[in-house]
């Protein structure tokens, strides 16, 4: 792999910020990780905004839709990224039938719409804002087992959930579960509580 500066050397690391392949003479290491020169002079010298301050409150407007707010920024590998989780989310919601995964919709709204103000307040400070995807997917290689432990068993949820009406008292159950899982969590919890608070009284009263 050359080096993205220097096509006739070999590279040697990969920019933090850029992700390009550097030589050992693009790198400069810090904190224990590699930049790019070119990189780390615009972090130093910021450029002055081109088209003055953005709008807050159109920036508002857009962020409702995630992805909307980082497109006006012009973020825009963020904005797909979070555009196409925001869609997906429903349409798998939808398709198998998993009315759950709607829990993320609104946490995915909030999110957009305070991370698009912040990075707006930087953008109109002067301060330079990299176009960092939501997720960092080289590091997903690491956590493939993960990923698809996760996969199978949101699969099986959903094939239960699609199966369940066929072959018992679907809505009788649904009503049930529910409850006993919070009087189960709640009850957990209080047991958890009572084996240490039992035990921090029978340790003070060894120390006496």
């Amino acid at each position: 792999m050359e080096c993205s500066k220097h096509p006739e050397t070999e590279a040697t690391d990969i920019c933090t910020l850029c992700r390009q392949p550097i030589c050992s003479q693009c790198s400069v290491l810090l904190s224990e990780k590699n930049y790019c020169k070119t990189c780390l002079e615009k972090r130093v010298i910021p450029p002055a905004p081109k088209y003055g301050a953005k709008s807050k409150f159109l920036a508002f407007l857009l962020s409702l839709l995630p992805g909307g707010g980082y497109f006006y920024l012009g973020l825009m590998k963020r904005g797909v990224q979070a555009m196409v989780i925001f869609f997906g989310t429903i349409f798998i919601s939808g398709m198998a039938h998993l009315d759950a995964l709607l829990f993320f919709v609104p946490v995915m709204i909030f999110y957009s719409v305070f991370d698009t103000q912040q990075l707006l307040n930087r953008i109109n400070a002067g301060e330079p804002v990299d176009d960092w995807e939501l997720f960092d997917w080289g590091s997903w290689n690491s956590k493939r087992n993960i990923i698809g432990a996760a996969l199978i068993i949101l699969g099986l949820f959903s094939l239960l959930n699609n199966l369940a009406p066929y072959l018992i008292n679907y809505h009788v159950i649904s009503r049930i579960i529910p409850p006993l899982l919070i009087i189960g969590t709640g009850v957990y919890i209080l047991y958890k509580n009572t084996g240490k608070g039992g035990g921090e009284v029978g340790d003070s009263s060894q120390d006496s």
